[in-house]
Order: C-alpha cells, then sequence, then structure tokens
C-alpha cells in the first residue's frame, strides 16, 4: 500500500470517529447532563447514539360507590 493510500485509510477512519467531532461532544454531553439532572436513565452507545429511558409514576384512586357496585376513579396525579 502506498504512502497516500495510507493516510487516505486513516483520514477516512478519522472521520468516521464521532467521538472526535466537537460538535457532536458538545451537543451530546449537553443532553446526557439535562437527562442525569431530571433523573433519567442515559446510554451511550460506541457508535457515538445516546439512549433515553424515562418512567413515569401515575398514581389513580378509586374508591368504592356502593349505589353504582363498582369502583369508581377519584383523582389522578402524575
Amino acid at each position: 500500500m502506498s504512502v497516500s493510500k495510507i493516510s487516505q485509510v486513516q483520514e477516512t477512519n478519522e472521520e468516521k470517529d464521532i467521538f472526535s467531532d466537537i460538535k457532536y461532544i458538545c451537543n451530546s454531553t449537553s443532553l446526557i447532563v439535562d437527562s442525569l439532572q431530571k433523573g433519567l436513565d442515559v446510554a451511550q452507545l460506541p457508535s457515538g447514539d445516546v439512549i433515553i429511558t424515562e418512567v413515569k409514576t401515575i398514581n389513580i384512586q378509586y374508591s368504592w360507590d356502593e349505589t353504582k357496585q363498582r369502583m369508581v376513579k377519584i383523582s389522578q396525579t402524575q
């Protein structure tokens, strides 16, 4: 392999390294920090993709209605 081909291969490999892209680093870091501050689960994959998992808790309160003979929703909070 010639010297010019080797440097072309090296340049191509460097272009594919998302973690050396300053714009990627700034944007992903901001996204990750904001998500962690909100208590979300964050995973950053080797490809550079970021997976954020959010779990919401919804509380619903039911009460027994004697006249209707069934459970009736009386409140819901998120």
